[in-house]
């Protein structure tokens, strides 16, 4: 029995070793006989298979790869072989940070055969999609750049995929035109979805109630079914377009990131004005160089959603799309956000912020004495969407103490 062992290669290795095993043996010497996977949500993926062989096998290689992701996952199976007849089975498990895989995700996958004289053998590619096995009755609606998987409510994903749709052909003078299509995995309660999203931290855990993720290399967006589930699924839906306009640019700031976000978020209820007035206020607004991470108290998170929302909005509205397409191409070439904003904009990112400042009545930053301490993202290619109005309540009261008047 082989021991299992998992890595992560650049994607151009991949093809560089297609493109070798190929031609290196034929079909004369290996027989696959069944190739198949199993799904165990939200544990593990078994890939197996059994087949026949006429030579020695030193190794039996597993290469997968989940939706747009640039980055090839392999491991090597266990097997046996009894006379000519050999088996293999490898288990990937999914329940880690490392290899978490969001349900709705697209996997291509195959297996390399290493015999004992140097020779190899490769499979075709087999493709499928992993979806949340705890369930069995998943059905699926399709547009031309969004496929919803839900339960129950046909009536509800047609509205969404709606929306959707509108969404991804609005935004093209921004994002550009998009060809891969987009996931949507739609749960009906919080219940159901809590399993199957990435934890984010404790205190978010704890206290907002995650209503979607983005995961842009997958290209799959979970989203809660709901009041809130068009603004939530536009709102993701989004972050894998920025992601996709940008290359996943590592240069790409959360205030543009999620500024763009809410520009695209279609349900006007939702209005993060009274967080940005608070913050203005109390004297809360980061500045924009600052604003890498979601502060840890999550009344100051909703304050970063309404400021970032802010900014894009105020450089859409007086420079137009056309800039704001410019400065996602350039982090796309490897820019940084300065260098990027002044090829398009013409100043940098000091400039916006005071500018941007000006324009809302803020004022310059002054330094708090109590700084909020911040947390980092534990995945920076997956975004979430919080029940924000949880807070509202409390936010009231806070305000009366802190600021002496409500709007």
């Amino acid at each position: 029995m082989r021991k299992f062992s998992l890595f992560i290669l650049a994607f151009f290795i991949f093809f560089s070793q297609n493109s070798f095993v190929l031609n290196a043996e034929t079909n004369d010497s290996f027989k696959i006989e069944t190739i198949d996977h199993l799904i165990d949500f939200p544990e593990k993926i078994t890939f197996l298979f059994t087949g026949t062989t006429k030579k020695k096998i030193d190794d039996i290689k597993v290469n997968f790869k989940t939706g747009d992701r640039k980055t090839l996952q392999y491991g090597y199976m266990d097997f046996e072989t009894n006379d000519n007849k050999v088996s293999g089975v490898m288990d990937f498990r999914i329940n880690t940070t490392n290899g978490y895989i969001p349900p709705g995700s697209t996997i291509t996958w195959n297996i390399i055969v290493y015999f004992e004289d140097g020779s190899q053998f490769s499979s075709e590619n087999n493709e499928f999609i992993m979806l949340d096995t705890r369930f069995d009755d998943w059905d699926s609606i399709e547009g031309e750049y969004i496929t919803i998987y839900y339960r129950y409510s046909k009536s509800r994903a047609k509205t969404l995929l709606e929306e959707c749709e509108f969404l991804i052909k609005d935004m093209e003078a921004i994002v550009g035109k998009t060809e891969d299509k987009i996931a949507l995995t739609l749960y009906n309660n919080y219940a159901e979805m809590i399993e199957a999203v990435r934890s984010k931290s404790k205190t978010s855990d704890r206290e907002l109630i995650t209503a979607g993720q983005a995961f842009d290399e997958s290209s799959v967006v979970l989203v809660l079914a709901g009041r809130s589930d068009i603004g939530t699924a536009t709102h993701e839906i989004m972050h894998i377009l920025v992601g996709r306009a940008t290359d996943g640019s590592i240069n790409l700031p959360l205030w543009l990131n999620e500024g763009l976000a809410e520009y695209a978020n279609r349900d006007k209820t939702v209005s993060y004005d009274l967080y940005l007035e608070w913050g203005i206020g109390t004297n809360q607004l980061k500045p924009l160089s600052q604003l890498r991470t979601f502060p840890g108290d999550p009344k100051l998170t909703l304050v970063s959603y309404g400021q970032s929302r802010s900014v894009v909005r105020y450089m859409i509205d007086n420079y137009g799309q056309e800039k704001m397409y410019i400065l996602l191409n350039n982090l796309s070439q490897g820019m940084t956000i300065d260098e990027a904003l002044v090829d398009s904009y013409g100043f940098e990112l000091s400039t916006l912020d005071s500018n941007w400042r000006e324009s809302i009545g803020a004022g310059p930053y002054k330094s708090r004495e109590n700084a909020v301490i911040e947390v980092k993202i534990s995945d920076p290619n997956s975004c979430t969407s919080n029940n924000l109005l949880l807070f509202l309540p409390l936010l009231f009261i806070f305000w009366i103490k802190s600021y002496g008047k409500l709007l």
